[in-house]
């Protein structure tokens, strides 16, 4: 930002001192606005544009005047640092400045050297506050929780419900479905959001070391002979939330410490016999059946029951499709804020054959194909999406088949050919929407009457009639 788009207000009952701060940084090409007494002071910070504040505390024979219009500004706008400065300057004034939000204190008379390091100083910190503000909207939009379904409604109200509390929590869903972003928000919408949220990826843990990264290890007695830390995930996590990614990936001997951890919320370092106390909530994750993995021996049942005090079952992409382009229409946002793309737009053809794709990589899937289209199309404007536009995996045929499918139909005649097309064009539709009559003469634009009549004439069996 130039320093002349940098407005610095300025509040002294003495005019003279007005002028003379302001010349200062004037002189520095900043645009210094002068405001004599506290109401003048709250019309300015209302109606102009301010930056920085400076204020003296004692104004009009009011000895918190300065104080009082510090409280109105941060209520108003917290991003603008205001520094505080008086004749009748002491360490008990200062002291309650800070505590009422100033950024800092400076005493008159002063050097001009001096109220300018400290403008400079206030700006850096209004940046650096600018720049977290920025960095927690973009990692709010990557979390949000996007979804209008039945289905994914009743998820949210129940996250809703548990993330105030202090309950473990186990999800279940296929892989890609969103298990570990909804364990993120579950931290982030708690009391513990301000403190560490730590992964276990239990499925790339070693075997021979997964105690030691949970808990841990005696320093004095550690085969590692680099500055490696000794401590452990669960110290990491301490008054945050450890979370368990795959936890049925976790050997059987340690799931049978890590009961005994969560149960009493301390443990021992591999090599100590010190308990080490700790406050983590534990969340955890798995995309098997559990039951099953329960009765194979894979997962002990003890540790099932600990974990699972509210279970919550994520469902596959395919079970709610209605949230498909909501969730198409986030990630473009997203990525068009993030790279300086054009926004791209899916035609109406395109949504019918996006939610009625099956999915198998779930969320994830979804976010790299839209990724994918961002790559291929985000610098074109008002671009739109065909069907012809996605990926080939999505359509259901690569480009070798298609070759194939071609040649072969090269040796028939018009009339057979234009059979074989109609014949492979309508199974094809009909298995995309799940034989649903009604959504594929929508699509294909012919009339339901006229779909039978054709399906008839091909001798083409509906799997799923209406």
């Amino acid at each position: 930002m130039l320093k002349n788009n940098i407005s610095i207000l300025v509040v002294d009952d003495e005019i003279d001192i007005c002028r003379m701060v302001a010349e200062i940084l004037n002189d520095e090409n900043y645009n210094a606005i002068i405001a004599t007494s506290y109401d003048s002071a709250i019309d300015k910070l209302k109606n102009e544009n301010i930056t920085i504040l400076i204020t003296d505390i004692w104004m009009n024979n009011n000895t918190n005047a300065g104080l009082e219009l510090l409280t109105f500004s941060q209520d108003n706008d917290p991003l603008i640092p205001v520094i505080m400065m008086s004749g009748h300057g002491n360490i008990e004034t200062a002291m309650k400045a800070a505590k009422n939000g100033a950024f800092d204190f400076i005493e008159k008379p002063f050097k001009a050297e001096r109220l300018i390091l400290l403008v400079e100083k206030a700006l850096q910190d209004r940046n650096l506050k600018l720049k977290i503000l920025d960095f927690e909207l973009k990692e709010n939009k990557r979390m949000s929780l996007i979804g209008k379904s039945s289905i994914f409604k009743n998820i949210r109200q129940k996250l809703n419900k548990i993330a105030s509390t202090n309950s473990r929590v186990l999800i279940n869903g296929p892989s890609g479905s969103g298990k570990e972003l909804m364990a993120r928000w579950i931290h982030k919408n708690s009391d513990r959001g301000s403190f560490p949220f730590i992964v276990a990826s239990c499925a790339t843990l070693s075997p021979e070391r997964v105690e030691q990264v949970l808990f841990g290890w005696n320093e004095l007695n550690s085969e590692n002979k680099n500055n490696q830390s000794n401590i452990g995930l669960f110290e990491q996590a301490n008054y945050g939330t450890l979370f368990f990614d795959e936890i049925c990936d976790l050997p059987l001997q340690t799931q049978g410490k890590l009961v005994q951890a969560i149960q009493d919320q301390s443990f021992y370092k591999i090599g100590s016999n010190k308990k080490i106390k700790v406050d983590v909530r534990i969340i955890s994750a798995s995309n098997k059946k559990l039951s099953a993995s329960i009765q194979e021996g894979v997962l002990r049942e003890d540790l099932f029951y600990r974990l699972s005090v509210v279970p919550i079952e994520v469902p596959p992409l395919n079970q709610r499709g209605e949230d498909i382009i909501h969730l198409i229409n986030h990630f473009l946002h997203v990525l068009a804020k993030d790279s300086g793309s054009k926004l791209l737009k899916l035609s109406s053809e395109t949504i019918v054959i996006l939610e009625n794709y099956e999915w198998p990589g779930n969320v994830r899937q979804l976010k790299n194909m839209v990724e994918w289209l961002n790559i291929m199309y985000g610098n074109q404007k008002n671009f739109i999406i065909s069907p012809s536009h996605l990926p080939p995996e999505i359509l259901g045929y690569n480009e070798n088949e298609k070759s194939k499918n071609i040649s072969s139909q090269l040796s028939l005649s018009l009339k057979d050919a234009r059979k074989v097309f109609e014949e492979n064009y309508l199974k094809e539709q009909l298995k995309r929407f799940k034989g649903s009559i009604a959504k594929t003469s929508k699509f294909i634009g012919m009339d339901r009457s006229a779909l039978h009549r054709k399906l008839k004439e091909l001798n083409i069996n509906i799997s799923n009639k209406e």
